[in-house]
């Protein structure tokens, strides 16, 4: 079947079942795929506390999504080990009041078990790819974490991942994926100076080899976040060894975010045992400067004040 000339194929074919088991259009909603580990359910939130709990005491990755303020849609994205149970949590949080739909993502079968590990995964992957995009406005909860997986057990979540991600588009979640190309968009907002000095400043560049070019300075933010560099050319150089903090703020820029995304995806952050809030970066990193340095670092709004110069002096000596 071909509706389109000279359209490639870009990926391996998948289908999509919509079930809608009381009927309805708006309603609940099932959305299964045959091929695929994982299925989603949809339903308003005015019917969570009609849930029958016992049938979603299981581990989940679940979004709760609400009307548009401000120009986008706000969405909230979470993982528990008792889904039925954290709904009950959520219900009792008049902080979560403007949650209007929920969908729930777990496994398929007992042949391959979906854990809170599983959950945990899709959630930090899922929330950055929904920060990438910037498409819906994510709601801050705890900062998402990297559970350790068994290498072994790396394809299949990945595979899940990517099952995960279709099949919520299909439900109607439009946080992960960007807008088709040839889409009409809409017209970006204006930047200020420091965000276009960033935008214009020129490349980010990863595992860089650069000499030291002056003194070495060193980021502090929010009281856990620690990282040392240091100039070289025109260039600022972010050090192996350095924390890379897991959140983001709303007012970090889209530049900003296309560049944390980037070092996501590069596989440069490795997790740090015992820490949810920050990464470790693995190899050198050149930014165009040390404002952009600072934003990447923190995944906020912040100015090249946070890099102050270490003194040498201080530095504790070793007696031998």
């Amino acid at each position: 079947m071909s509706y389109f000339k000279d359209k490639p194929l870009i990926s391996t074919r998948t289908t999509s079942h919509v079930h809608r088991p009381y009927g309805g259009v708006a309603d609940v909603r099932e959305i299964i795929d045959r091929a695929a580990h994982v299925k989603v359910l949809v339903f308003p939130m005015s019917l969570a506390s009609r849930l029958v709990a016992s049938e979603l005491a299981c581990p989940a990755f679940y979004a709760m999504t609400g009307d548009a303020a401000d120009g986008s849609v706000p969405i909230y994205l979470g993982e528990t080990n008792c889904f039925s149970r954290r709904l009950g949590e959520h219900l009792a949080d008049p902080q979560k009041a403007w949650a209007r739909l929920m969908f729930v993502v777990r496994g398929t079968s007992k042949e391959v078990r979906f854990t809170k590990e599983t959950a945990a995964y899709l959630q930090f992957w899922l929330t950055h790819a929904a920060d990438r995009c910037g498409v819906m406005k994510v709601v801050a909860g705890c900062p998402p974490r990297m559970p350790e997986i068994d290498p072994l057990e790396m394809p299949l979540h990945e595979r899940m991942l990517e099952d995960a991600q279709r099949l919520l588009f299909d439900a109607g979640v439009t946080a992960f994926e960007p807008a088709p190309a040839g889409m009409p968009q809409v017209d970006a907002p204006s930047l200020s100076p420091e965000t276009a000095d960033d935008a214009e400043s020129g490349p980010m560049e990863i595992d860089v080899h650069l000499p030291p070019g002056g003194a070495e300075f060193e980021l502090r933010y929010d009281e856990t976040i620690w990282a040392r560099g240091y100039p070289a050319n025109d260039r600022f150089v972010v050090a192996a060894g350095s924390d890379f903090r897991i959140a983001t703020n709303p007012s970090a820029s889209p530049v900003t975010r296309a560049r944390r995304a980037a070092l996501f995806e590069a596989g440069v952050l490795t997790p740090i045992p015992g820490a949810v809030d920050r990464m470790r970066i693995t190899v050198d990193i050149a930014f165009p400067s040390m404002a952009t340095a600072a934003k990447s670092v923190c995944g906020a709004h912040v100015d090249s004040s946070k890099w102050r110069p270490v003194d040498p002096t201080q530095r504790p000596v070793m007696q031998l």
